[in-house]
């Protein structure tokens, strides 16, 4: 994953200046030693979603998944994804789902990254795309979590797929 690279981190690194400004931080309401910066870290903390030694902070495995999930939903990983050179190799990969209510986050953060990938919807939980999976999204799909409730199907055949082709742009193929 992209942000097992990152490794420790300081507050430096969280609260750069040099980006903090752009989100409306400055040094004065944000800085190291702030009641709002020990409050935020305090609170990432207490959600399990970094660990601190000494004066270094890291990011659990919740909390890599939770940054991931944020950059997913900043629209830049769709971007990244675009820039893949994607050949279709007449398969189609068609995810079901069916995650209860009471699991309902994790159904939300399916469908943004179904969203993000480039799979669109065909029915209400009923996603297809003419591409490989990425590896990250098959590991999503088989968290204990979510695993019994979702299907990823491969096929090279389905009926009438003109509208489908069509909706991906295949049609030329």
């Amino acid at each position: 994953m992209i942000l097992k690279e990152v490794g420790a981190i300081t507050i430096d690194a969280f609260f750069n200046p040099k980006y903090a400004k752009k989100y409306g931080y400055t040094p004065t309401n944000f800085s190291k030693g702030s009641s709002a910066c020990r409050s935020a870290f305090t609170r990432l903390q207490s959600k399990n979603l970094i660990k601190q030694k000494g004066d270094l902070y890291y990011l659990t495995t919740e909390g890599q998944k939770e940054a991931f999930l944020c950059f997913v939903k900043s629209g830049k990983f769709s971007q990244f994804l675009k820039n893949e050179n994607k050949k279709w190799d007449g398969k189609w990969r068609i995810m079901f789902f069916d995650i209860p209510e009471k699991k309902r986050g994790k159904r939300d953060e399916l469908r943004v990254m179904l969203k993000a990938v480039g799979f669109k919807e065909f029915q209400k939980s009923a996603w297809v795309y003419p591409y490989k999976v990425p590896n990250f999204l098959k590991e999503l799909l088989f968290e204990e979590n979510i695993k019994p409730y979702t299907r990823l199907i491969t096929t090279t055949s389905i009926e009438y797929d003109k509208d489908l082709k069509r909706m991906f742009d295949l049609d030329k193929t």
